[in-house]
């Protein structure tokens, strides 16, 4: 009787482990995917720049003024957002603050946090830390730094994105 019982608990945990592992191996092939799209992205745009030890790419078109913004301190930011496709492109705008006719409207402000403590995805809350008043950057943020796996809304899992922001205004904290 006992030998049934832990023969059933130990089948039942073989099982267990076997859907986990598929799983996991399922994340991980996401992953692989989701990386060989951003290498193809890379290449196609003649892109060198080096990643952040967190792998944020960071690329400032336009140099600001002012303080480097802290944590603590307030921001507003005027952005658009991408994400990258299967073919290695850029697919439509999937978010912005843009209007039709290229007039920003309804900045996005939040406060500067340590990491993982932000109201905004991880990749724009350490961006805006490299950046004053009135610069401009843009940014490819990996899932881990954005949506990650489970994605949100219109941004699926495992989806690279690509920003343009511009940093509107600066509240230093207090």
């Amino acid at each position: 009787m006992k030998n049934k019982i832990f023969a059933g608990f130990f089948l039942l945990g073989l099982v267990a482990l076997c859907f986990s592992s598929c799983d996991n191996n399922d994340i991980g092939k996401q992953r692989e995917r989701e990386l060989e799209r951003l290498d193809l992205f890379l290449k196609k745009n003649n892109i060198t720049t080096k990643p952040t030890a967190s792998g944020l790419y960071y690329m400032e078109t336009e140099k600001g003024t002012g303080d480097t913004i802290k944590v603590g301190d307030r921001v507003q930011i005027l952005y658009r957002m991408w994400r990258i496709v299967a073919d290695g492109d850029s697919s439509d705008v999937v978010d912005y603050n843009i209007d039709e006719l290229g007039r920003w409207y309804e900045p996005l402000e939040f406060t500067v946090t340590p990491p993982s403590a932000s109201s905004v995805i991880e990749g724009i809350n350490e961006a805006v830390k490299m950046m004053q008043k009135g610069t401009r950057a843009n940014l490819i943020i990996p899932s881990e730094l954005g949506y990650g796996q489970n994605g949100s809304y219109s941004i699926p899992g495992f989806a690279t994105l690509l920003y343009d922001i511009r940093i509107y205004k600066v509240y230093p904290a207090k």
